[in-house]
């Protein structure tokens, strides 16, 4: 099945919402809970406000709710936290993102590098793996 301008909402183990919009998606057959979308923009909510992520293409598995990325993805939250890195998975259900490829990021104290990450989006907590390398601006974090 192939569908332009998809829209695909959930929510979380926790009850908090999140909306997947897709440029076009491609379904194999009903009996396959993997969606191929292009242009994926994703909104979840967090207990400080709304994030986005987006991406040129992923696999959306409507039965684990979970986004797979193959190349460059972006996550940005309301208050000033960003993300960039590549060939990631984002689990909708429990908030993580984990990535195969080089990561960098902003947050209000500084910015950040590494190979790969893992992150708990809802606790903004990132795990740097490989080359980790973070820049804290002083007094920013005041």
């Amino acid at each position: 099945m192939r569908i332009s301008e998809a829209l695909y909402r959930g929510a979380d183990s926790q009850g908090q919402p999140f909306a997947l919009r897709a440029g076009s998606a491609v379904q194999a057959s009903s009996a396959d809970p993997v969606v191929r979308i292009n242009d994926l923009a994703a909104e979840i909510r967090l207990k400080d406000g709304p994030a986005t992520l987006r991406a040129l293409n992923g696999r959306y598995d409507m039965k684990a709710e979970r986004v797979a990325v193959d190349g460059p993805i972006e996550f940005r939250t309301a208050d000033g936290y960003a993300m960039d890195t590549s060939d990631a998975t984002v689990d909708l259900k429990s908030r993580t993102m984990t990535s195969a490829g080089d990561v960098t990021g902003r947050m209000p104290i500084g910015t950040f590098r590494a190979d790969r990450l893992r992150a708990d989006l809802e606790a903004r907590t990132v795990t740097l793996d490989g080359r980790a390398r973070l820049r804290i601006v002083q007094n920013r974090a005041r």
